[in-house]
């Protein structure tokens, strides 16, 4: 394809330990946006043990071959990857819920960033999807993000969660042994209607983003709509066959804003 005239090579993680905050959602809509708008290879892993993302778009999570095979050996990275009409996929997988008990050596946390090194050339952006916990995988993940994007909600469990996953990015990035290099580039404010504790819950992004170096990370509104209910009914995504939407052009300008940094 003549329009791909680089490779970016970028990890992308949407995380947070809190459930509930559009993590998948936000996941599928910015990685579909990027492919269209970038006519670039993008690659979603999902890491959740519910599969929750995977089923959302219809991807195939009774495949024998998942994220958890390929993590612990039993296939080989290229039998797991599904084509997607949104995007490639490797699915999620109930056996998941086995990581704590699975993955207990030292090095068990370099697993994703071993499984990414090696395909990385195949895709310009791949993007990683958690399950809500403070676990092995989400280590894993930060392990292997260069970016990492904190969607959340405006109550105070969800702005604390906020707090938490900073501190734990901080933890692997300042570590003796620089377990991580990834850097947060943007917050997703999600569900958002116009009241004081959405205001409120701006004011501390904004702080969020003082702590930080220049580039400053991006703050995104994104607003509730019934749209994005029903894609997920059609295994479909906003950015896919609604782009014209309020919703659509909301997660169209986030991946501008992904480009642009």
């Amino acid at each position: 394809n003549t329009t791909r005239i680089y490779q970016i090579n970028t990890t992308i993680a949407i995380t947070s330990a809190k459930g509930g905050v559009g993590k998948s959602t936000c996941t599928v809509e910015i990685a579909n946006a990027l492919r269209n708008i970038t006519n670039k290879r993008v690659l979603v892993i999902d890491l959740d043990e519910n599969s929750t993302l995977s089923d959302n778009i219809g991807a195939d999570i009774s495949a024998p071959n998942t994220i958890y095979e390929v993590l612990t050996g039993a296939c080989s990275i290229n039998d797991a990857v599904q084509h997607h009409k949104l995007f490639d996929i490797i699915p999620g997988s109930k056996s998941l819920s086995k990581a704590s008990v699975e993955f207990t050596e030292r090095e068990d946390v370099y697993l994703l960033s071993d499984v990414i090194e090696f395909i990385k050339d195949d895709y310009d952006f791949i993007f990683v999807d958690n399950a809500p916990s403070r676990s092995v995988l989400l280590t894993m993940t930060i392990i292997a993000a260069d970016y990492i994007i904190i969607p959340t909600m405006s109550d105070e469990g969800s702005m604390k969660m906020v707090d938490e996953m900073e501190k734990d990015i901080s933890k692997l990035v300042n570590s003796r042994n620089h377990e991580s290099h990834a850097e947060v580039i943007g917050y997703i404010l999600n569900f958002y209607k116009r009241s004081n504790m959405y205001d409120l819950a701006l004011n501390r992004l904004q702080e969020h983003i003082n702590d930080h170096d220049e580039p400053k990370p991006f703050i995104a509104i994104v607003k509730e709509l019934i749209i994005a209910s029903e894609v997920k009914t059609f295994k479909t995504a906003i950015c896919e066959d609604y782009k014209s939407s309020p919703l659509g052009r909301s997660f169209y300008d986030i991946a501008n804003t992904i480009v642009k940094r």
